[in-house]
């Protein structure tokens, strides 16, 4: 398999190529500065949808981007098979939807727009999808809500409780990347959209 991965330096790609790497899959991995080498995976400079460089055949497309931007994309390439494809999104399109703050329920909205134009790109071409909505994510110190807290709570001593009244349920970047891999290898996972919002 050649595997495709959008987001391979974020937080979750940090998990997820390794694990690609050590089940043989070849990776090339997209970004939009020139990255170092890493053994075993190839790195294309490029962006979505319209600064993309040329492709191989592809077995799988992995985005941990915006998906507006993957969904145009796909809408005007020209893939030489139907590759597997799985994309994050966020559980921010449904607790988000009926939000009493407009911005909250446009980005809902957008995130909404974004799978639906996903699922529509990736039937065009007769590609499996599935999306997955994980809710707060932690886990390589990349993200800007938990590891602040807890970088500032390390070094105060104190952990500060943040303000607001809303349930926060975080899921481990690595628990995302195992997520990735079994939607790949799920038929059952196909044109579906799945919350995760933990290790289960």
């Amino acid at each position: 398999m050649t595997v495709l991965v959008f987001g391979g330096s974020s937080q979750i790609g940090h998990f997820l190529l390794p694990r690609l790497l050590a089940s043989g899959e070849a990776v090339l991995a997209l970004s939009r500065q020139p990255r170092p080498a890493q053994a075993g995976v190839t790195w294309l400079q490029g962006t979505l949808p319209d600064r993309m460089p040329r492709l191989p055949a592809l077995s799988a497309i992995i985005s941990f981007g915006p998906l507006q931007g993957l969904a145009d994309w796909l809408a005007q390439a020209t893939l030489a098979d139907a590759p597997r494809v799985v994309a994050t999104s966020s559980m921010s399109a449904e607790s988000k939807r009926d939000s009493g703050v407009p911005a909250e329920r446009a980005l809902a909205r957008r995130l909404r727009d974004g799978e639906a134009a996903l699922a529509a790109a990736c039937e065009r071409h007769g590609c499996a999808w599935t999306v997955l909505r994980p809710t707060l994510v932690y886990g390589a110190g990349l993200d800007k809500s938990l590891t602040p807290i807890a970088r500032r709570a390390m070094r105060l001593r104190l952990f500060p409780l943040p303000s607001g009244r809303g349930l926060r349920q975080p899921v481990h970047a690595d628990d995302i990347a195992q997520a990735v891999l079994a939607a790949l290898e799920c038929p059952a996972a196909a044109g579906r959209i799945l919350p995760i919002g933990g290790g289960e």
